[in-house]
């Protein structure tokens, strides 16, 4: 396993992620060209500008940053990334008005791109290293290149998800998302309930011992929350959330035989379909010997939801409703 700690873990995916519209100039970073004052621009979490000479508004983004966007109320005209009709953060995105410009992780069709004359580009970034390619990218020459022709915007998905969250929604403010003040306004509150309710049971429940858990044929990763920006937040509201012990990011990993390294009375249990499923994993004894798998407190972990207050108001319900039943069993 190793796609960054979101999308895998900044490794295999990322070593484990049209021209522009007619007059639409940019800049990123130090290379500069003048632009009407009156223009568009945008600071990424990369610290590198974007100024264009109006707001763009055929956006193509990697697919949670699609699937956040749409949530925001802004629609990209293409998504790349790993076949995306299938990803489960795009369930319900409108493909009638878009278009998929990249089925496999890294491979973008540049040729497809272009030809929807899109003005701006989305994805996320996990650092470090700081010169680590965005989300979907095979390698930085292939971001470069893209680059060259479209203008991109990366977003922090290292960050805790409160303020990735908020990114999405300055990105989404910035385009003139067609979310009214009263919809946001409702999603916030929902937003605010969900971690509330999520806060009163892990306070009922502060005596668990809770992991979460990848895994593929020969390894099983246990997760260091403070790397993913899923799990730092639920472990800021209390989830009794009990961290790999590693100077690795991300994860520590061991064979399955080792599946006893960290004593649980509960599972999060990587959802992703790239990741070997948990029916195979309870095939292994090891696995299947623990407490918590006898006892079956195993929740599916959706691991690194779209950054959006519906996304994480479902992540945080979808949490809250097994960890009410879970007992100690350690």
């Amino acid at each position: 396993m190793s796609e960054n700690a979101s999308e895998w873990t900044l490794t295999r995916r990322q070593a484990l992620t049209a021209g522009l519209a007619a007059g639409a100039g940019f800049l990123v970073g130090c290379g500069s060209r003048e632009r009407d004052a009156a223009g568009w621009t945008f600071v990424d979490d990369r610290k590198q500008t974007v100024r264009l000479s109006r707001r763009p508004t055929r956006i193509v983004a990697y697919t949670t940053a699609a699937a956040a966007l749409h949530r925001w109320g802004v629609t990209p005209v293409g998504v790349f990334g790993d076949d995306p009709l299938e990803d489960p953060a795009l369930a319900g995105f409108p493909w009638g008005k878009s278009e998929i410009v990249g089925s496999v992780y890294g491979e973008i069709d540049t040729a497809k791109l272009l030809l929807l004359r899109p003005e701006l580009i989305v994805s996320r970034w996990f650092p470090p290293p700081a010169d680590s390619p965005l989300f979907g990218f095979k390698d930085l020459a292939q971001q470069k290149r893209i680059a060259s022709q479209v203008p991109i915007v990366g977003l922090d998905a290292h960050v805790i998800a409160t303020k990735q969250i908020d990114r999405f929604g300055d990105l989404a403010r910035a385009l003139r998302s067609t979310a009214t003040a009263d919809t946001t306004a409702r999603e916030r509150a929902a937003f605010g309930r969900a971690e509330a309710s999520l806060s009163a049971i892990a306070r009922r429940r502060s005596e668990l011992r809770i992991i979460a858990v990848s895994g593929d044929q020969s390894t099983m990763y246990v997760a260091k929350p403070a790397d993913f920006g899923d799990l730092a937040l639920y472990r800021q509201r209390g989830v009794p959330l009990v961290s790999a012990r590693t100077s690795q990011a991300y994860w520590d990993r061991f064979s399955w035989d080792r599946a006893a390294k960290y004593p649980a009375d509960g599972i999060l249990y990587d959802a992703r379909r790239l990741f070997l499923p948990l029916r195979e994993a309870k095939a292994i004894p090891a696995f299947a010997a623990l407490p918590a798998v006898r006892a079956n407190q195993i929740a599916g972990w959706q691991v690194d939801p779209p950054p959006s207050y519906q996304s994480y108001t479902e992540a945080m319900n979808d949490l809250a409703t097994p960890i009410t039943g879970w007992r100690r069993v350690t």
